[in-house]
Formats: C-alpha cells, structure tokens, sequence
C-alpha cells in the first residue's frame, strides 16, 4: 500500500476480540462464557443473547453484503452507518494541517470530521447546474496534494451523480491519495465504483442501508476496498462497534433483494413523476440519481410555508437559500405535497 497512515495509527495494532460472538452464531459448541465481562440475560426473553457483545467482525453480515455488492467479505469493513466508516478513514490518515478534498456543495458532516483531527477540507465549486467536473476536482488535488479526495456520488444534497468513466478517470490521475466515494444513494443507481476496488489500491467505497433498504434507524454501513487496504482499516476500527440486533435486521434485509430493488425501483418512478409535475408549476428541479429531489423556488421561506401545513422539506441557507431537497417516500405523500403547492402558488 502506497499510501501511508499517519503516523500515530501506523503504530496501532488491531484490536481483534477473542471472537466467541461469531461461534455462538456459527452454533459452535461451549460450556461456560466468562472471557468478556458479560452479565445474564434477565429483561429481554425475545433475544436470548442481547447479555452477549455481538460480531465484532460482523461475519455473517459481511458475507451477506458481499453477494450484494459483487466483492468478497474480505473486502468489506461494517460500520455504524457509512459515516462512521468515513469518520474512521478520515481520521486513520489525516493528522493536524492535512488537506481533505471534495466538491461543494456536498454533504455537510466531511467539514466536521476534518475538524474533529484539525484536517483542513478543500471544496472546488460545482458549476451554477451544480455539475461536478472531475477535471477541476483533478487539478486541484495535482495543486494542493490532499490526504483524502471524497466523492459524493450520488451527490448530497444535489442529485448529481459522475459517470464511472469520470470516477475511473480521477483514479487513474490520482495515486497519491486515498479517494472515498461516498455511495449512500449508489443502491438508486445503475453502476457502482465497487467495480473498480482491485484495479486501484487508493480506493475505498462506502455504502449504507438508511436509504434504498429503509432501515435508518439500524444504522448499519460499509467500507468496500481491495484486502490489504481492509486490513489497515481494522486498525482504527472500535471493537463490537456494531450492535447484535442491527447485525441481524440487515442480515434480513439483504437476504430479502428482492424487496429492496422493487422498493429502489417504485422510488425512481415516484421520483420521475413527481419531477416532470413540480416542472409543470414552474419549479426548477435537478436531474437526480438518489430517493430524492433537488430544487429552487421563486417563492420565499417555501419550507416555512409547507411547515404551517404539516409538511416538512429540507431547506438550506447561505448560497443555497431557496434551495430545497425533497425525500421520494410514496405516491400519497407526494400526491399531498403538489396540491399543497398549488395552493401555495395561489396565494403568492
């Protein structure tokens, strides 16, 4: 691996747990438990092992997720939701004054996990269609020669998502520096930059299951990359960060694919339809690749005014003022939202 750790966590050994978790769930025989500090099981009579840590390895998920994702379970790191994934990366190779590179406007919490280790995070602006160019993206890291580039792709809050040939482009040019590429909306599209993981050793793709699985609530995540750069993930990775039920609901869930494409798939056509009527009232609405929309409005505090009625949408200040994001739930929310709007229209 040519790209080094910081310092400090090149020095870390991985925290790997005496794994009595991963045999309980195998049915592997045992007498007595007593090597982890845990109590009896006295509340809960639905979940016999809840006195139990769970995988720290999260076996069984990996391997499940690994059908889906078309990898191996080697390549993949479970995390507590995508974000903590990111969170983890950013902080295995960024220390103080490090640079962190990424498009604007994106999702906010990068800002915030480059502060938490005093990493400075770089945006090179989307054009006024909010498109990301991957050429400026390339030259900016050639000019500044960033720890970490993060690709929004499907982009938060925009929509926008970068072809794969762009993606490809970007690593090819790009060797020196770790380049994570933030699927959370990736399940909406129809390529994935998993593809890609062992033709680039800098290359680490994250995924989740709060959007296209419906199970936010869970917060389970991933990191997939070739195996050596898995193994040096395992460095910072907290042990047991993911708990039993969790690990078992998304075993479920993706056991269940079926469910989640149709689900994927009424979504992009909710989505679609809702666009070209929004389009009819005038508004201005982003091509999106994701669960969700992406639109301005000529009508001021729209999200206050939808708020009066019991209707809540995402606003955003500063440049982004009359910006709006708007989550693809059902036809009957939406439904509700367009005559909600027309009646809004009425009155300004």
């Amino acid at each position: 691996m040519k790209i080094r750790m910081k310092n400090s966590v090149e020095e870390l050994i991985p925290y790997y747990v005496n794994n009595t978790a991963s045999s309980i769930i195998y049915n592997k025989p045992y007498n007595i438990k007593l090597d982890a500090n845990e109590g009896t099981n006295y509340l809960i009579d639905d979940y016999s092992d809840l006195n139990l840590y769970p995988d720290s390895d999260a076996v069984l998920l990996r391997k499940e997720m690994a059908k889906y994702y078309n990898c191996n379970s080697n390549n993949i790191i479970a995390g507590n939701g995508s974000s903590e994934v990111i969170n983890m990366i950013i902080n295995a190779y960024c220390d103080k004054g490090d640079k962190v590179l990424t498009f604007s406007p994106t999702f906010s919490m990068y800002e915030t996990y480059c502060k938490l280790c005093s990493a400075d995070l770089i945006y090179v602006p989307t054009d006024e269609n909010f498109i990301q160019n991957v050429d400026e993206l390339i030259k900016k890291a050639k000019e500044v020669m960033p720890r970490i580039i993060i690709l929004c792709n499907p982009n938060n809050p925009t929509g926008y998502a970068n072809k794969i040939d762009d993606i490809e482009k970007l690593l090819t040019e790009i060797t020196d520096s770790i380049v994570i590429v933030d699927e959370a909306y990736g399940d909406f599209m129809d390529y994935s930059s998993v593809e890609l993981i062992n033709r680039f050793d800098n290359l680490i793709v994250t995924r989740t299951v709060s959007k296209a699985f419906g199970l936010a609530g869970i917060r389970v995540g991933c990191g997939i990359a070739n195996e050596d750069l898995i193994k040096m993930l395992w460095r910072v990775k907290a042990p047991y960060n993911l708990n039993a039920l969790s690990q078992q609901v998304a075993i479920n869930a993706f056991k269940n694919i079926d469910k989640v494409k149709d689900y994927i798939n009424s979504i992009k056509d909710i989505r679609d339809k809702f666009i070209r009527e929004l389009e009819k009232l005038n508004f201005t609405v982003y091509n999106s690749s994701t669960n969700f929309i992406f639109i301005n409005s000529t009508i001021n505090n729209l999200d206050k005014k939808l708020e009066d009625r019991g209707i809540f949408i995402r606003a955003f200040g500063g440049q982004l003022s009359n910006y709006y994001r708007i989550t693809m739930v059902g036809v009957e929310q939406c439904e509700i939202l367009l005559e909600e709007l027309k009646e809004i229209l009425k009155v300004v």
